[in-house]
């Protein structure tokens, strides 16, 4: 089965800038949503939460243009015994995905995440298969991104991140290998490559001599704060800046949100201001997580009550306190974050 297409909108890469078919400017504002990667997905709060009403609330509530959704090859490929049949199931999960989304005129990006199931630092040979089959049946969609791997992490090196290798005693296969996984199938819709450092490194002076081959590239970084490294506007110039400011390549940031559990920073009802002015300063799209209870949004403390996509977080407390072992969803009431900061900035700049 072949996914068919939901519109005949088509995007392309020149210089730093998307462009659609039609000739206008595709700067990507969203959200995503968390409910396709949690290993036992179909019992998941996410996965019962997720809803038409949520793709609604996604563009007319948070001004979403595109959702992202993490999945899991672990749940395309369930059956050790059989490593090659997807779960049909998933796969009309995903196809559910897309129909929603492209129907509110918004894109999807489908990014292969491995933190919740083999936690694989990098994309290993087993992946080749899992965007061969994903690739194949939305190539004719070019409202769906492949966004293929999400954060790789614990190493420092442009080589093996570019071009695959050993580490650790591990072998690896680089992102131009996912790349052109992809472009074999014929797809021509837009990739996403995040950069080392769990999504955040792109720094000018070594990434710049290891940009990928081929078109309709767009690199997505995932620039959580902290409070040694990712806490000021030197930090973020060093990390990504300078590359998104020197490159004639595009960059969004394809991840961000500030909680107590994702990167926190004591200071962030101060400092999550002046990180978004600064990435409306260099003119980037923005995709924040998530619809989820903890991050985005808040829950009424009842896991089993439905998801209210419009109750936001906000840093609305005297102490902002970081907690390490926040597993999401996170069903405090009170729970501190990003939300109302994030709505307004999606508000202003999302067209």
């Amino acid at each position: 089965m072949k996914h068919k297409p939901s519109s005949l909108t088509a995007y392309y890469v020149e210089g730093k800038t998307i462009f659609d078919n039609y000739g206008n400017i595709y700067v990507p504002y969203g959200v995503h949503s968390t409910a396709l990667f949690q290993p036992n997905w179909r019992h998941s709060y996410d996965y019962k939460n997720f809803t038409q009403a949520q793709i609604k609330a996604a563009r007319t509530f948070w001004h979403a243009n595109v959702i992202g959704f993490q999945i899991s090859r672990e749940n395309l490929f369930p059956d050790r015994q059989n490593p090659d049949t997807p779960d049909e199931a998933y796969l009309a999960a995903l196809d559910r995905a897309v129909e929603w989304t492209t129907q509110e005129h918004m894109n999807v990006i489908f990014n292969l995440q491995t933190e919740s199931s083999t936690n694989e630092i990098m994309a290993t040979q087993a992946d080749i298969p899992f965007w061969q089959l994903v690739a194949n049946r939305y190539k004719d969609n070019q409202r769906v991104f492949f966004d293929v791997f999400n954060e790789p992490r614990d190493f420092y090196d442009w080589n093996l991140w570019q071009n695959g290798g050993v580490h650790n005693g591990v072998s690896y296969i680089g992102m131009q290998q996912l790349v052109d996984t992809i472009r074999q199938t014929g797809a021509q819709n837009l990739i996403l490559v995040q950069g080392q450092g769990a999504g955040e490194s792109f720094d000018y002076y070594n990434f710049r001599h290891h940009l990928l081959n081929g078109e309709n590239i767009v690199y997505a970084i995932h620039p959580y704060l902290s409070n040694t490294q990712h806490a000021t506007r030197t930090n973020w110039e060093d990390w990504w800046g300078l590359a998104v400011r020197k490159l004639d390549v595009p960059f969004i940031v394809g991840e961000w949100n500030e909680t107590p559990g994702s990167g926190c920073i004591a200071n962030a009802r101060t400092v999550a201001p002046q990180f978004l002015a600064y990435v409306q300063e260099l003119h980037l799209g923005l995709i924040a997580w998530a619809l989820t209870p903890g991050s985005l949004i808040r829950s009424n403390g009842d896991p089993n009550t439905p998801w209210d996509w419009t109750q936001l977080t906000s840093f609305d407390t005297p102490t902002y306190a970081c907690i390490d072992d926040i597993v999401y969803p996170y069903f405090d009431p009170q729970a501190q974050g990003g939300g109302q900061l994030i709505l307004q900035f999606l508000r202003i700049h999302s067209p």
